[in-house]
């Protein structure tokens, strides 16, 4: 299944990964500009428009200790804009694989989850609070599940 991944700017410039994700018209941002940040929504917006699926991380960065941080509201702002239904997806145990801040890969066995479908029809931007904190505690839940199974 082909889709779009929303990342940071940086991420374009790596050699071969982010030249591939720029061919095939991934999105960008600049972290901390908001009118960048505004503009990528716009261009994920025209791609889910065009029924192609866009890889969000709800956390905006990946954390140091490995434990989930707060969402940003623009994944679903664009969910609910778009009155597009959300595929939360969880990943786990790809946080030795390569550390935060450390160019060096490291091993890992990862696990990936595809959890349940969340509506969004019908909802209104007044939901984006409740909706952030729905998926993100779908997603704190499987999370626990998997580290107990592990």
């Amino acid at each position: 299944m082909e889709m779009k991944y929303l990342s940071k700017e940086s991420i374009l410039r790596i050699p071969l990964v982010g030249w591939m994700m720029k061919m095939s018209g991934d999105v960008s941002l600049l972290r901390g500009d908001r009118s960048s940040g505004a503009a990528a929504l716009i261009v994920c917006e025209k791609w889910l428009k065009r029924k192609m699926s866009v890889m969000i991380f709800p956390e905006g960065t990946r954390s140091f200790d490995g434990e989930m941080r707060g969402f940003k509201d623009g994944a679903f702002i664009l969910a609910i804009r778009t009155q597009t239904p959300m595929l939360p997806v969880v990943v786990h145990g790809t946080r030795s694989a390569l550390r935060k801040s450390d160019w060096r890969m490291g091993d890992a066995k990862a696990e990936v989850r595809v959890l349940e479908i969340i509506e969004t029809t019908g909802m209104t931007l007044d939901d984006v609070p409740a909706l952030r904190e729905r998926v993100r505690d779908v997603m704190i839940a499987e999370i626990a599940k998997m580290r107990l199974a592990a």
